[in-house]
């Protein structure tokens, strides 16, 4: 079978690496390679770079609000249009469900639409009340910062990418976008949406590579800021990069979420809820409820009707509608989960239903859905992000108890909690250490909405109405209404 041959979106134009380097993508239902895509060099990643700097600075950031806004809604307006390619895309390449891929596509038109209208309605310029110096006038101003480098995963990609892109060009600023060397299709049929568009030449880069690529654009000298969602340890980088750019960062990193689950619970609701919060998206999700913290007086019977939940799932193609699940996205996350089980349990754990691949489908990456017994927080597969479908299942008796388990843990992107008492649920949603806290609920989105993490899950948010005035820089400006004939020796 042929391969489809992706290329890079630089400048407008569709193009391969320098060298004509390139390196496949596999399909992880079987491990068989789809797709081919550039492998960029360093003169490509600059190529990229001066791109954005030069439509950053001959015409962007000095387009009207107008102009920009109804490029974003055009954009958006692509993506509905185009879900079905997009999610198909997405699926095939990272594995995730297309009745999920398909959903984002279709609802990133929402994010782009409100940006356009924030750009439309927000005031850059801010007066500063009862300045203290006499016959002086003081203003804020806000402006674009430049180039934006963004560095996005290989799950939710769409996601991922709107909640950067569409604040990022609302603001006026021009971005470069790196795509996971895991899954980088998705954002290449993105590009030649936003090509159809006719968004001016250079506003939107799209680069593909691996490890070196990412040094080198978030070192890059004309980057301004970086959006990076993926793990700590190439956080880690990122953040050493910027010390070469003095770059501002946003990091939306990894998770290890604690859902509590009170006596007093509507199990049915905490049941659904519970399966979304790890089974969804094959339980590849950053704020993924991967730790559940059960009360002792209903665990037993929670935990057996969770297990029989766990063991009906249904896995198959990502394209398939009748599916519930779909592969992991690589060999290399089987094997990394399948070593932090093995580890589990010679710490005394205790699985209870999966902990292996799934037999028959023995040529992808399928994972069973796994529920692990951890005598505390200190197992492996409940304090380590596994980023597949495993849940660690820890017991407590008390509500202080329940939020000292909870709360130990290096990270602090998201959380749940579910008791009936709105009392209850309010004091612990208040008392864990995350960023994101559901309330009888868990994993929505909205672009009205921020998100973000704290502790090793990050810092910065993304999303909401603050995300335009974080993708700016301020200015301040002073005029005196007066000639200044002070000594000119101190300050005034």
């Amino acid at each position: 079978m042929s391969l489809t041959e992706y290329d890079m979106y630089i400048d407008g134009s569709f193009v391969g690496a320098e060298h004509n380097q390139r390196f496949e993508s596999l399909n992880p239902e079987n491990n068989q390679p789809w797709a081919t895509f550039p492998d960029a060099s360093e003169s490509d990643v600059e190529r990229s770079v001066q791109s954005a700097k030069n439509a950053f600075n001959d015409h962007w950031s000095k387009t009207s609000v107008a102009e920009r806004a109804k490029y974003l809604r055009a954009i958006g307006d692509k993506m509905f249009e185009n879900a079905e390619l997009l999610g198909k895309t997405e699926s095939i390449d990272s594995g995730k469900l297309l009745k999920e891929t398909k959903f984002q596509s279709e609802y990133m038109k929402e994010y782009f639409y409100y940006y356009a209208d924030l750009a439309e309605s927000m005031n850059n310029e801010t007066p500063i009340p009862n300045i203290d110096k006499p016959n002086m006038e003081v203003v804020e101003v806000r402006e674009p910062i430049g180039v934006i480098a963004c560095i996005i995963p290989w799950n939710s990609q769409m996601f991922l990418m709107a909640t950067k892109v569409a604040p990022a060009l609302a603001a006026g600023n021009t971005v470069v976008m790196k795509s996971s060397e895991l899954a980088p299709a998705p954002l290449i049929e993105f590009a030649k949406l936003v090509h159809d568009t006719g968004l001016p030449k250079g506003v939107i880069n799209i680069i593909s590579g691996g490890a070196e690529v990412g040094r080198l654009l978030t070192s890059h000298k004309d980057v301004g800021k970086i959006l990076f969602t993926g793990g700590t340890s190439t956080a880690s980088h990122v953040i050493r990069n910027s010390a070469e750019n003095y770059a501002s960062l946003t990091l939306e990193l990894g998770g290890k979420s604690p859902v509590v689950v009170f006596d007093d619970a509507d199990v049915e609701n905490a049941l659904n809820n519970i399966t979304t919060a790890i089974f969804s998206g094959n339980g590849c999700s950053c704020i993924a409820g991967s730790v559940l913290v059960l009360q002792d007086t209903i665990y037993d019977t929670f935990l057996d009707q969770l297990t029989e939940r766990a063991k009906k799932i249904k896995l198959g193609s990502p394209l398939d509608e009748e599916s519930q699940m779909g592969p992991l996205n690589n060999n290399k996350q089987v094997e990394f989960i399948e070593k932090n089980i093995k580890q589990s349990v010679e710490q005394g754990a205790k699985v209870i239903c999966g902990g292996t691949k799934a037999p028959e489908f023995s040529e992808g990456c399928y994972f069973l859905p796994t529920i692990i017994e951890c005598p505390d927080r200190s197992i492996s597969t409940a304090n380590t992000e596994l980023f597949g479908p495993i849940l660690s299942v820890i017991k407590f008796k008390t509500e202080e108890e329940a939020l000292q388990i909870a709360n130990d843990n290096d990270y602090g992107l998201s959380s749940g909690v579910f008791s009936e008492d709105p009392e209850k649920c309010d004091r612990v949603s208040k008392a864990l250490d995350a960023g994101i806290c559901f309330k009888n609920c868990y994993r929505f989105i909205s672009y009205a909405a921020s998100f973000g993490g704290r502790k090793n899950s990050g810092y910065g948010r993304e999303s909401g109405a603050d995300a335009i005035s974080d993708m700016q820089i301020k200015k301040t400006i002073w005029t005196s209404n007066a000639r200044v004939t002070e000594d000119p020796f101190k300050i005034r």
